[in-house]
């Protein structure tokens, strides 16, 4: 009797003998060739990073995003920011209406140039409210003065905080300010002798370091236009001042603030 090979006959599901782990997973999962094994293993791990992407990394995609975004709009803001030639400001117990607010903006527009020569002239104009104590109590009594309403006391504080942080910024130079708030800064004004050589009246004189604006040829002149009526809503004690320039400050821009400055001081005077 014939002895007969018991060894495994190596069919396809049968493990062989120095069977490499590709060729036996290729067996297993009934593949060709290793090749493709080799395709099938990047073809999962590709998918699965891009699959898990979001996942893995949706923080650091969300922060970038946001930064991204703000640096977008910080570019396009600054690069469409209105380029303004001039800042004036009020500061004290008026609240200007529309017209006050236009006849003020008006009459520094009129008398100002085109300093940095771009072809076009800007002013920005702000109106800050502000009433101390004794102008509230005032207030109270003459609801129906040009001061308008009572100021509440929280607004009345973030009224004199912005006035005092825009007063350190130096970004506005020149103030038509309240003559007790003029007070409280007379010392930190730019004299009007180092100003101009020109002399005002006398009573145009708040102190040497500001004038009354009602008292100047520029505002007497103003009245004369079609919108300078409402100069008058202005209160009698208003002082036109500018500050030195501050560390804060642009050179170019505070020299155009001096400019302005000196025209409405020279206005209608012999130089």
């Amino acid at each position: 009797m014939e002895e007969k090979d018991l060894k495994p006959q190596g069919g396809a599901d049968m493990p062989q003998e120095n069977e490499s782990n590709a060729a036996k997973r290729l067996r297993l999962l009934g593949g060709d060739t290793e090749d493709k094994i080799h395709s099938s293993e990047m073809a999962i791990t590709k998918g699965s990073f891009f699959s898990n992407l979001w996942y893995q990394h949706k923080w650091g995609i969300i922060i970038g995003s946001i930064l991204v975004a703000i640096a977008i709009i910080f570019i396009v803001s600054m690069a469409t920011k209105p380029k303004y030639d001039m800042y004036v400001a009020y500061a004290g117990p008026l609240y200007p209406d529309y017209e006050t607010h236009y006849a003020i903006e008006n009459a520094f527009f009129e008398i100002s140039q085109d300093y940095d020569g771009n072809g076009e002239k800007l002013l920005n104009f702000a109106a800050i409210t502000y009433q101390n104590e004794e102008q509230r109590k005032q207030t109270a009594a003459e609801m129906n003065s040009n001061y308008g309403a009572i100021l509440q006391t929280s607004e009345n504080y973030k009224a004199l905080t912005t006035i005092q942080s825009q007063m350190l910024s130096g970004t506005v130079a020149i103030y038509l300010i309240d003559e007790a708030l003029f007070k409280e800064y007379e010392a930190d004004m730019v004299k009007i002798s180092e100003l101009t050589d020109c002399k005002l009246d006398k009573k145009a004189y708040a102190s040497e370091s500001g004038v009354y604006f009602k008292e100047t040829e520029f505002y007497k002149h103003m009245q004369g236009t079609e919108w300078g009526a409402s100069l008058k809503n202005l209160p009698d004690d208003t002082v036109l001042c500018i500050l030195p320039q501050l560390v804060t400050i642009d050179e170019e821009l505070y020299g155009y603030s001096l400019e302005l400055m000196k025209a409405v001081l020279e206005f209608g005077l012999d130089k």
